[in-house]
């Protein structure tokens, strides 16, 4: 693309077409996720099965945590979004099938939420990774804006359209997730093929699974933002299912949508905020307003009675969720040698998924021994350490030309 005009991300198709494709595999895959346990409890009438699905679905991810990268690197981004959504959107067409005939079981349904959460990881890593193919290294940091506003806006619809689908007819939301997948496909299978496999360089080996793992360790700025990004979802999460409960056990079901819109309003304000703070203000100080505001509001929380002012502080600390992903993901597309960036790739959005989850564990672990108020108290001691960390630490000036890279991290090698 250098030495020519780029054209404007709405007139860009190879990134429309990424967007929507990504738009309308996450539209599926949120609608299903909350049709699933439904399906679940319908068919078996068991709790513990959903217990089990969710089981399933995040050991087949952490399963495919180390090769997924290595499979984007060695084949390219398009050959694995476009298998993986037709391998998925089979799965779903067979799991439609199953509902409709009254043959649904959990051994079918176990079997599909681990397709699902298997093949996630690679086409969320080779899509990232298509981002660097389609957009300029200067219109970055506007595309990835905009894509976290999408994430937002999709956790909202997503789940509310899986429940309105199931109530009509419970294989509804399975088959529209199966369309999804198969209409995400046929977009990616159009994209470019000069941009969509390896560098032509000799295929990584099978065997070298740690190449991300080792980049990220000699990267200062990205080995901080990983341990920033863990400990902030660990967090939020955690308190949220503290919030939730208590809302829950007092009978107030207004309380408990109005932390979920709250939420969810702070990660879509935030995202439409980042674009003009990355453009305004040194990454350091948006990182310090990120994990200070974050660190603080959980402390409110913790003081604070009433639904309504927890709710609104747990929104306060979604706003800023957005600008972090934005930085983080910046600096991978501009500083991750082309040759290992599924790899990279793959441990970003896995690992603080997978560590997330362990928040809303820790929080019912907690809640069975202490009150609410001292359970988030609990979670705020490591975000107010990682605010004071972040404060304290040269790796958090790093990164989208804040200070000179550090010697460790590579030049791009690889074409954009």
């Amino acid at each position: 693309m250098a030495g020519t005009t780029a054209p404007a991300l709405h007139r860009n198709p190879a990134y429309l077409r990424l967007w929507v494709s990504s738009t309308l595999s996450s539209l599926g895959t949120f609608a299903s996720l909350v049709s699933l346990p439904l399906l679940v409890l319908a068919s078996s009438g068991s709790p513990v099965g959903v217990g089990l699905v969710g089981f399933a679905g995040a050991s087949c991810m952490l399963l495919a945590l180390p090769w997924a990268g290595l499979l984007v690197d060695r084949v390219g981004w398009r050959t694995v979004m476009v298998r993986a959504d037709l391998v998925r959107g089979i799965a779903f067409g067979v799991l439609t099938y199953t509902v409709m005939t009254d043959r649904v079981g959990l051994a079918a349904i176990l079997a599909v939420s681990a397709v699902n959460s298997a093949l996630g990881v690679p086409f969320a890593s080779a899509a990232a990774t298509a981002l660097r193919a389609a957009v300029p290294a200067r219109q970055r940091s506007a595309a990835l804006s905009v894509n976290q506003g999408r994430a937002a806006v999709v956790t909202i619809l997503g789940p509310l359209a899986g429940a309105v689908l199931y109530d009509v007819s419970p294989a509804l939301p399975f088959a529209v997730d199966a369309l999804s997948f198969f209409a995400s496909a046929a977009l990616i299978a159009t994209l470019p093929a000069a941009t969509a496999g390896p560098t032509g360089r000799p295929a990584a080996r099978w065997t070298d699974i740690t190449a991300g793992w080792r980049f990220l360790r000699g990267h200062p700025f990205l080995r901080y933002m990983t341990v920033n990004i863990v400990v902030a979802d660990f967090g939020i999460n955690g308190v949220i299912v503290v919030l939730v409960v208590g809302a829950s056990l007092s009978g107030d079901a207004l309380g408990t949508g109005l932390i979920t819109a709250c939420t969810g309003a702070g990660n879509l304000l935030g995202s439409a905020l980042t674009l003009p703070a990355v453009r305004r203000l040194r990454p350091r100080t948006l990182i310090l307003a990120a994990t200070w505001s974050g660190a603080l509001a959980v402390v409110a929380i913790a003081v604070t009675d009433g639904v309504l002012a927890s709710a609104l502080l747990a929104g306060c600390f979604c706003i800023a969720t957005p600008v972090v992903g934005v930085l983080t993901n910046k600096a991978l597309l501009d500083d991750v040698p082309q040759d290992i960036l599924g790899r990279v790739q793959s441990v970003f959005q896995t690992v603080p998924r997978l560590v997330a989850a362990t928040g809303p564990v820790a929080a019912g672990l907690l809640l069975a021994v202490l009150p609410a108020r001292g359970v988030v108290l609990l979670f705020a001691v490591p975000l107010v350490a990682l605010a004071l960390f972040s404060t304290l630490t040269r790796a958090s000036r790093w990164g989208l030309g804040d200070a000179a890279r550090p010697p460790s991290a590579a030049p791009d090698r690889g074409a954009s």
